[in-house]
C-alpha cells in the first residue's frame, strides 16, 4: 500500500510539471497586430504577382491575362478576409494593378 501512495504522488508531481511546462511554452509568443497581419498579406500578394508575371515578360497579352486573373483571385480572397473592408480592398487591388 505504501508503494501505491508513493507512485501516485510521484505521478501527480510529474503531471504538474508537464502541465506547467506546456503552459509556459505557449505564453512566449506575441500575437501579431492587425496592421502587421495586413502588411504581411499584402506583401505576399505582391510577391506572388511578381513571381507569376516575371516569366511572361516577353508576351504582353499573356501577361495582361495572367495579371487580370490574379487580381480577381486576390480580390475574392480579400473580400473573405476579416482584416479588410471594401474600400481597403479596392485600394490594395489598385496598388497591385500598377
Amino acid at each position: 500500500m505504501d508503494d501505491e501512495i508513493i507512485y501516485s504522488i510521484v505521478g501527480i508531481i510529474t503531471l504538474i510539471f508537464v502541465i506547467m511546462g506546456a503552459l509556459r511554452g505557449k505564453s512566449s509568443q506575441e500575437p501579431k497586430t492587425k496592421e502587421q497581419k495586413r502588411a504581411e498579406i499584402v506583401a505576399a500578394y505582391k510577391l506572388e504577382l511578381q513571381e507569376s508575371l516575371d516569366p511572361l515578360s516577353s508576351n504582353k497579352d499573356a501577361k495582361i491575362a495572367k495579371k487580370t486573373s490574379l487580381l480577381k483571385k486576390f480580390s475574392d480572397e480579400l473580400s473573405r478576409n476579416i482584416f479588410f473592408d471594401k474600400n481597403e480592398i479596392r485600394d490594395i487591388i489598385l496598388e497591385l494593378a500598377r
